[in-house]
């Protein structure tokens, strides 16, 4: 699906991590470094989200930057909830879209972590390479309820899906291979070398309670 001209143009206006007031308002709202930077994703990653999207679904998207992707999980979804945190780029994105708004897509400008979490919520979605609360988004969704949650947020993962409804593992379980917290970290244990692809989900590891950095976001 292609999308307007209109809407990029706007993207591109929304780019508020250069503007005056920028770092008062990410510390206002508890964002560092790049955590609070507005910018758009390749359709690779785009795609890899909406293959997961079904029509009986009810999608929260974290972080919803210029609401691109929660306008084209709408067409597939029962109903998007789109919180984005940054007024100019929610602005930016209505303005672009105009009286084109869906009716089941809401829009809500808002941090995240003071919205509570919709209670008929089936997916999440955090699209967010800097993202340093992934194990605050991870308690809330859980809590909720939620199912499931599509994410890029932890480092080497790509586009992931993580099954809300699984208890992970014991950290000291894993004898050798990788693993992914559901503190926002990855990494290896053990002293050789396994693929990639094998990655087991722990509760808790060594790098938990660091700040809540999220892998090795450089």
């Amino acid at each position: 699906m292609a999308i307007p001209d209109r809407l990029d143009r706007a993207a591109e206006g929304a780019r508020t991590q250069f503007e005056k007031g920028f770092s008062a308002w990410a510390c206002r709202h508890g964002l560092s470094d790049w955590e609070g930077w507005f910018s758009t994703y390749d359709e690779t990653v785009y795609e890899a989200v909406l293959r997961d999207v079904g029509g009986g679904d009810r999608v929260l998207d974290l972080g919803a930057g210029d609401l691109r992707l929660a306008r084209r999980m709408a067409e597939r979804a029962e109903r998007v909830y789109a919180v984005e945190v940054n007024p100019v780029v929610v602005a930016h994105a209505l303005d672009g879209i105009g009286l084109d708004l869906p009716r089941n897509l809401h829009v809500i400008c808002a941090n995240a972590l003071d919205v509570a979490v919709p209670p008929d919520v089936t997916m999440a979605v955090l699209l967010m390479r800097h993202c340093r609360h992934f194990r605050a988004y991870v308690d809330r969704l859980v809590e909720a309820g939620c199912s499931r949650l599509v994410t890029n947020a932890r480092w080497g993962m790509g586009v992931e899906r993580i099954d809300l409804t699984r208890t992970p593992v014991a950290f000291d379980e894993v004898r050798e291979g990788w693993y992914a917290c559901r503190c926002g970290a990855t990494g290896y244990s053990g002293t050789g070398e396994r693929p990639l692809g094998q990655v087991t989900e722990v509760a808790s590891c060594l790098r938990c309670g660091e700040n809540e950095l999220v892998g090795d976001q450089r």
